[in-house]
């Protein structure tokens, strides 16, 4: 299933997609730090880390349109908002999975290989 709404997607950025590719690397950069502090905080429940962490990926995802995945963004940074830490662990496991998914899209439109620091 398709994480991005490409028609968005090419609205936001009108086609261009040296702006998308730019877009795409930078959010690369910046998803190992964000993947390996919200399992660290899953692993310490650790609320504030966890709600701010999702707070950020839900932001950086709405550059690409991923409706779904600012979703579960937001309902990570809400369950960290409100110190509910008990059945985070599987919400943030299909946030990952789908920000993996989301990932091998972004390498296909862009060509590009995005590498991050959890890629294997």
């Amino acid at each position: 299933m398709p994480q991005i709404n490409q028609i968005a997607l090419n609205n936001f950025i009108q086609d261009d997609t040296e702006m998308l590719g730019d877009l795409a690397s930078i959010f690369a950069q910046a998803l190992g730090d964000s993947t390996a502090r919200l399992n660290l905080a899953v692993d310490n429940r650790d609320a504030s880390v966890l709600r701010e962490t999702a707070h950020q990926l839900k932001s950086r995802l709405g550059y690409f349109s991923a409706a779904g995945l600012r979703e579960l963004a937001q309902l990570v940074e809400m369950k960290g908002k409100q110190n509910q830490l008990n059945d985070v662990r599987p919400i943030v496991a299909e946030l990952l999975a789908g920000i993996d998914e989301m990932m091998d899209e972004l390498r296909e439109l862009t060509g590009m290989p995005l590498a991050y620091a959890t890629d294997e």
